[in-house]
């Protein structure tokens, strides 16, 4: 889990996560939580083994420490789940060698709906949809459930 500083703005909340690097905006708190998982499951995706060092404020630069004023919440977040079809989906379009747009194109889609696609934090693909996306791209879809580790 990794430290969270949160805080209330005039019109917005932010939050930020020092040892990441990590910085969001939102207009609500729930929001910015939100997008603060999101925020480090992106910082984290290259780097998968990745232990949280910064365990508490003691553990921060005494530079940011002296900025704190006492009003912010600390919290600790996980990082939010990756869609891993999002995932495949984004390989397979650097694999082919194809744009969003061209991709858009080949399906008959938007660009924005692609885009929707290959958001990670996106959870509504339809089998359809990956049929049409496989056809564009030259691939087929596999489907394949695994028991899980206990």
């Amino acid at each position: 889990m990794y430290l969270t500083i949160v805080s209330s703005g005039e019109r917005n909340w932010n939050a930020l996560v020092p040892e990441l690097h990590c910085i969001v905006t939102a207009p609500g708190h729930a929001e910015v939580l939100k997008l603060a998982g999101e925020s480090i499951a992106v910082a984290l995706e290259d780097q998968p083994h990745h232990v949280a060092q910064i365990k508490s404020l003691e553990d921060l630069d005494t530079d940011l420490r002296a900025d704190l004023d006492g009003s912010e919440e600390i919290v600790f977040l996980n990082p939010a789940p990756m869609n891993p079809v999002s995932l495949e989906i984004e390989h397979a379009l650097n694999n082919a060698q194809v744009s969003q747009a061209e991709l858009a194109r080949r399906i008959g889609s938007s660009r924005s709906a692609v885009n929707r696609l290959v958001n990670p934090f996106y959870w509504g693909h339809s089998l359809d949809v990956l049929r049409r996306v496989a056809a564009a791209l030259d691939a087929e879809v596999q489907v394949k459930f695994a028991a899980k580790a206990s």
